[in-house]
């Protein structure tokens, strides 16, 4: 297959969308634009992470079990597998019109935690949350897939992902802060204002892109008749992208990928707690631990993915996933040090591949981006979701090493399945 790179040149292999969206960019999206969604999406992403640090001080203050409370939050899982319904909305309905229907359900979801603060008004929220990033999500990166050339988008791409770690890093510790302060509510009150802070901004100042080929109306009939057609328009679409092999390797490939990185990370505050005996305390500074490789691999990936390519980043991403996990049994025997270094290792090169996948199948269906970024959205989710069953399930062992074997092995088949069949498209 050699570099497993395919060169298009012409106005005849862009669609009349891409061809439009390239005419309306001339330097690529203003930073200012790159600006709005970062500090939008570090609001979105705090109200995820801080869930697992403080979930134990939620469910006291919703007067609840902590096993209640995580019935709770997985709602949110529950809610975002909803993306191949909702993402393509964005296809339809324009990037921006989508972001900011995300954006209304974050803010009225943090209304319900810090306003009500009951079982109730938190199970409406959970939901609302896993809603809002089905919506924005995959709304965000088909917006850079029409707005940012194709060579600079791995770099676009990273610095809008730093949000995730950013979130990690700043939004979890003020939350702590504020919790610590004001009460548990105090969090979801200012994540309102940054929700409205960032519609506010996408609405003003974020430029609109390119809107998808409008489909051509129907005839005029009932609201039924009209569901009825959308839900049609919608299954044609999932059949058109399913029936191409690069976007079934790609959604395999997300699959393998998160449940390589998920059945160890899954237990990797109980594998450091029962090896080392850490305290409560110890194991949240390991967890800035987290961050900061999360937030490494995300500036890696603005530097080396788009000189790279995107293909090649993310084939060196998951080899060396394969490579940390590995090690990692081997690393553990060493001390404790070593073991951190490990885990380091396995997030760099986790994270490393997982966004440098984004800008590569962002050109793979581009009269489809949204729909096909919302599919994968739930190839990623179940791959959530799978690791966290089987990870729990293979601690029954108390042994990392079978986890990083299972691990190990789904990066490998992911690298697979990348080689064989996924080609990089340039050029556009």
């Amino acid at each position: 297959m050699g570099t497993g790179r395919k060169r298009i040149t012409g106005k005849t292999q862009n669609s009349p969308m891409t061809e439009s969206a390239d005419r309306a960019r001339p330097g690529g999206l203003h930073r200012q634009s790159l600006l709005i969604i970062f500090l939008t999406r570090t609001g979105l992403n705090t109200a995820h992470r801080i869930i697992y640090p403080f979930l134990p001080t939620i469910a006291r203050g919703l007067g609840i079990s902590l096993q209640a409370a995580s019935s709770l939050v997985a709602l949110r899982v529950v809610a975002g597998m909803t993306a191949p319904v909702l993402g393509p909305v964005g296809d339809r309905y324009g990037r921006r019109r989508t972001m900011e229907m995300g954006l209304l359900a974050f803010i009225l979801a943090s209304l319900l935690l810090a306003g009500m603060g009951t079982v109730a008004a938190a199970a409406i929220a959970f939901i609302l949350y896993g809603l809002s990033k089905v919506l924005y999500d995959p709304a965000v990166h088909a917006y850079l897939g029409d707005t940012v050339p194709y060579q600079e988008r791995g770099r676009a791409v990273g610095i809008v992902e730093f949000s995730w770690s950013s979130a990690w890093l700043v939004g979890v510790p003020v939350s702590g802060l504020l919790m610590e302060r004001l009460g548990w509510r105090a969090p979801w009150a200012l994540l309102v204002l940054v929700g409205l802070l960032g519609a506010w901004l996408t609405h003003r100042y974020l430029p609109p892109a390119k809107p998808p080929a409008p489909s051509r109306p129907g005839p005029a009939g009932t609201p039924l008749q009209a569901a009825a057609r959308s839900a049609g328009t919608l299954i044609t679409t999932w059949r058109s992208l399913l029936r191409r092999r690069q976007v079934v390797v790609l959604l395999l490939t997300s699959f393998l990928l998160v449940l390589a990185n998920e059945v160890p990370f899954i237990v990797y505050g109980a594998w450091l707690e029962t090896t080392f005996g850490l305290s409560l305390s110890t194991l949240g500074l390991a967890s800035i631990v987290v961050g900061l490789a999360e937030a490494t691999a995300e500036f890696g990936t603005t530097v080396f993915t788009d000189r790279l390519g995107k293909r090649r980043s993310v084939l060196l991403g998951l080899v060396g996933l394969a490579a940390s996990l590995g090690l990692l049994p081997w690393l553990t025997q060493l001390g404790l040090a070593p073991a951190l270094a490990g885990i380091v290792l396995m997030l760099l090169t986790f994270e490393f591949a997982i966004v440098s996948l984004i800008p590569l199948a962002t050109e793979l269906a581009p009269e489809a981006r949204a729909s096909l970024l919302s599919l994968n959205t739930t190839a990623l989710s179940l791959g959530r979701i799978l690791g966290a069953v089987l990870g729990g399930w293979l601690w029954h062992w108390q042994n990392i090493a079978v986890h990083s074997a299972v691990g190990a092995c789904c990066a490998l088949a992911a690298a697979l399945l990348l080689a064989w069949g996924l080609v990089e498209i340039e050029g556009q």
